[in-house]
């Protein structure tokens, strides 16, 4: 039920990437502002590597859960590196 769990985590994580890099929808990204990007393209592919790799820690919860704590700290990080990346790849 866990394993379970965690593949549907990660799978709306792959959506989300596939939606927002496939697609080019990067309307549905927190404090996007139309204008403010220059290169859509660009902001679209940085967004969708970032969440494809919050994808991949997402499916290790279930599987690692004596350490619990460790990937969770991974998963933050990743979380809060990659919004400074893309902010500042972006700008």
């Amino acid at each position: 039920m866990q394993v379970l769990a965690g593949l549907i985590g990660a799978g709306f994580h792959f959506l989300l990437a596939y939606i927002v890099w496939g697609k080019g929808k990067i309307q549905i990204l927190a404090g996007y502002v139309e204008g403010q990007v220059k290169d859509k393209r660009k902001a679209a592919k940085y967004s969708g590597i970032y969440l494809i790799g919050l994808g991949i820690i997402f499916a290790f919860f279930p599987l690692l859960p004596n350490h619990f704590y460790f990937v969770f700290a991974f998963y933050m990080l990743w979380a809060f590196g990659g919004m400074i990346f893309v902010n500042i790849k972006l700008k």
